[in-house]
C-alpha cells in the first residue's frame, strides 16, 4: 500500500496522497441500500487517490470504509 509513503511498483518516495480522484462528478464507489424497493437509498462514498509521480502507478482508497461496509450490509439485508 502506498500509505507507507513509498511505492509499491518502483519503490520510489515520490508520492501525492489523498489527491481527489474525480470525474465530471466525483468518482465514487455507489451502493444501493435496499435494491429491491421502490425507495431505495442510494449513497455515494467519494475515493482518494494516492499517485507515484516517479512511475504513475495509482491507488485508490475510499474516505469512509466504515461507512461503505455498513451500506453494504444494509444491502445485503442484514442492518449494521
Amino acid at each position: 500500500m502506498m500509505t507507507k509513503k513509498s511505492c509499491p511498483n518502483c519503490g520510489s518516495t515520490r508520492i501525492i496522497p489523498n489527491a481527489d480522484a474525480v470525474e465530471s462528478t466525483d468518482l465514487s464507489i455507489r451502493i444501493y441500500e435496499r435494491p429491491g424497493l421502490a425507495l431505495r437509498r442510494e449513497r455515494h462514498y467519494p475515493l482518494k487517490a494516492w499517485v507515484c509521480t516517479g512511475c504513475g502507478y495509482t491507488q485508490l482508497y475510499v474516505n469512509q470504509p466504515a461507512e461503505l461496509a455498513a451500506s453494504y450490509e444494509r444491502f445485503l439485508g442484514r442492518e449494521a
